[in-house]
């Protein structure tokens, strides 16, 4: 009878939930007539009792309905109760009525009475397609009864008897103009109810729902995730994150962005099987649960997902390549929390991005320390400007002519109280990633442009002050107006800063950067490009792009006396990276010269400038400003023992 009450509601429901308030008033009517057949053979008070009862106990029962309706279980229960009682009183009320009442006015009247008919009414009305149409019929039929009623008394004469008849044919005219009355009420709450729930299903639907890819969303992941834990099914976990993407928005706009994201999902899904589970977390990451395959499969699994993804996208009439990199962890194997099993196959995935990007790799319990140690640098991070726990070291470079100090490169450290000295290659990463590289990056412009003022005026020093700008700064639109600020705050001339960007800031970002690099050079600012021949070198950058310096990468110093290596090869690079400057007129500094034989070669190969430990380690203001009233180094032998 549960299920046959839930039907009932269903079906109510799905006619906009008026008609159940037929079903209640169904056995509310039943309650009365029992009573009513019990009472009248005892004290002729039948049509007394129905009278008082029959608006009581349906308003008793609507407001009933009222309390009940948020607690589905309960009412299921009470409607449940209700119909087999209606059923019994019902079948009670029409014995009464065909057996024991003398045949007359009186089984006329109670047999046109509106409370017999509303089974009938309730069967009915389930057939009807609208709410609208619903209404219409109840009044249309309970307007029928009446004029039938009223009819028959008409019919039969005026007679005592039928005053007794038409005092009924009046009490049931307002007994049925009570129960639509509370009817229509009931009617506009539950539209307003339903309207609610209606709105309420839609914002379920969103939360649990990615509105760009249509994937579930992460509240939706993590769901399935505590579910499947619960279960204790096993698993496994892919968390993938798209290299680059960033570029795609900042290149070609966040609409083809979005595009390529669409994209993105529908490929991740067509390599899943029905049972498997995609979601996109945020911004280019995507989670995989995968299930029903072993372990050991994953991986074949992700270098399918790595395969799809770097086909080409076309997007606004271009192709883009891509890659991605993706970090697997395994229920129960890894953890057996939700929570955990997420952050360790984010740690798997940030080693490849560490690694180079574009690959697999599998958790492990290193991986779990190292994402703890990440995790509270984050946090401390936050506070190192604040609290003073950032400076700046400078190191010089020379020209390997004159041996002028012709420029010094400032380098951001922090030292943090408890964990000391912590590498620019660890914290630089977190500051990209939390947000605090702008801040950081426009401290570092300020103090360096007004130490190298200060040099310049008070140690007559006239080279240029050299700043390392992290792409996510340079991808900014204010950044050109923010060095324009920062030089004239200073003081110090635009042709004494040089600011050095990596190739894949130049690659991945071309529009952006030949914008904001024009208007530096507007500004009479010189660009360098870092680490050149480890990333994505192009020629047709450094012919198109306003540079005037490029710096070679020290894994091409080191192999020069690296007895491991062939020193020809790197001698090979070298001097095609020269010619290359020499024709497109840059000039060319060699980074991490340690040794007299790597002076010596690089000076022989054609390089301007070079810096490294062979002259000084990263020093503070105050070294280095000794280092500049000392003079000039000699090139040729041991200057680096008068600086360590």
């Amino acid at each position: 009878m549960t299920r046959l009450a839930r039907y009932f509601l269903a079906r109510s429901a799905q006619s906009d939930g008026w008609r159940l308030i037929l079903l209640l008033a169904m056995p509310v009517a039943a309650v009365a007539f029992f009573l009513g057949a019990v009472l009248d053979p005892l004290s002729g008070q039948a049509n007394a009792f129905d009278r008082l009862a029959y608006p009581a106990l349906t308003s008793g029962l609507l407001i009933l309905e009222l309390v009940l309706w948020r607690r589905p279980r309960l009412t299921d229960r009470v409607v449940t109760a209700l119909v087999l009682l209606s059923c019994g009183f019902f079948l009670s009320k029409l014995i009464y009525l065909l057996y024991f009442l003398p045949p007359g006015p009186s089984i006329q009247v109670e047999m046109t009475e509106s409370f017999f008919w509303i089974p009938a009414v309730y069967v009915l009305s389930l057939f009807i397609p609208s709410l609208k149409a619903a209404r219409s019929f109840t009044f249309a039929f309970f307007a029928a009864m009446v004029l039938c009623s009223v009819g028959y008394a008409a019919l039969n004469g005026w007679t005592a008897q039928s005053g007794g008849v038409l005092f009924a044919l009046i009490e049931m005219l307002l007994a049925n103009l009570t129960l639509l009355t509370l009817t229509q009420a009931f009617i506009g709450y539950k539209d307003r109810l339903s309207s609610v729930q209606a709105r309420a299903q839609t914002l379920q639907r969103l939360v649990h729902t990615d509105l760009l890819t249509g994937l579930p969303s992460r509240l939706r992941l993590e769901r399935e995730l505590g579910e499947a834990v619960d279960r204790g099914e096993p698993f496994t976990l892919l968390f993938i994150d798209v290299d680059g993407f960033k570029m795609v928005n900042d290149t070609l706009g966040h609409s083809a962005g979005d595009e390529v994201l669409r994209d993105l999902a529908g490929r991740v899904q067509a390599v899943l099987k029905p049972r498997d589970l995609a979601a996109r977390i945020g911004g280019d990451e995507f989670v995989v649960i995968v299930r029903d395959t072993p372990p050991a499969w994953a991986p074949a699994l992700a270098q399918q997902l790595l395969a799809g993804l770097a086909l080409p996208f076309l997007v606004c009439g271009q192709q883009i390549q891509l890659s991605a990199s993706i970090g697997i962890s395994v229920y129960p194997d890894d953890s057996q929390d939700a929570e955990t099993l997420l952050r360790h196959a984010d740690a798997a995935m940030y080693q490849i991005k560490k690694a180079g990007r574009n690959g697999i790799r599998r958790f492990d319990a290193a991986l779990d320390a190292e994402l703890e140690r990440t995790i509270l640098l984050t946090r401390e991070f936050q506070f190192a400007l604040s609290r003073d726990q950032l400076s700046l070291v400078y190191q010089p470079i020379y020209d390997l002519k004159t041996g002028e100090m012709s420029k010094i490169e400032a380098l951001v450290r922090w030292s943090h109280p408890e964990f000391g000295a912590i590498s620019p290659g660890v914290f630089i990463p977190i500051a990209e990633t939390s947000g605090q590289i702008m801040a950081v990056g426009r401290w570092v412009l300020e103090q360096a442009c007004f130490q190298a003022r200060h040099w310049r005026e008070n140690h007559g020093w006239a080279g240029k002050i050299t700043v390392n700008v992290s792409p996510v700064q340079f991808a900014q639109p204010t950044f050109v107006d923010e060095v324009k600020q920062t030089l004239l705050l200073s003081g110090l001339p635009a042709h004494r800063l040089e600011l050095e960007l990596t190739e894949g800031a130049v690659i991945h970002s071309p529009t952006l950067v030949q914008t904001a690099l024009r208007g530096l050079q507007r500004l009479g600012v010189e660009i360098a490009i870092d680490d050149f021949g480890t990333g994505y070198s192009s020629l047709a950058y450094l012919r198109d792009l306003p540079i005037g310096c490029i710096k070679i990468d020290r894994s091409f110093i080191e192999d020069l006396a690296s007895p491991r290596r062939a020193p020809q090869y790197a001698v090979a690079l070298i001097t095609a990276i020269v010619g290359i400057a020499r024709t497109l007129d840059l000039q060319v500094v060699a980074e991490g010269v340690e040794t007299q034989e790597q002076v010596d070669a690089v000076r022989g190969l054609g390089c301007d400038f070079a810096q490294g430990y062979f002259f000084a380690r990263p020093l503070d203001a105050a070294r280095l400003e000794a280092l500049l009233d000392s003079g000039q180094p000699d090139l040729n032998a041991g200057w680096h023992q008068r600086l360590n």
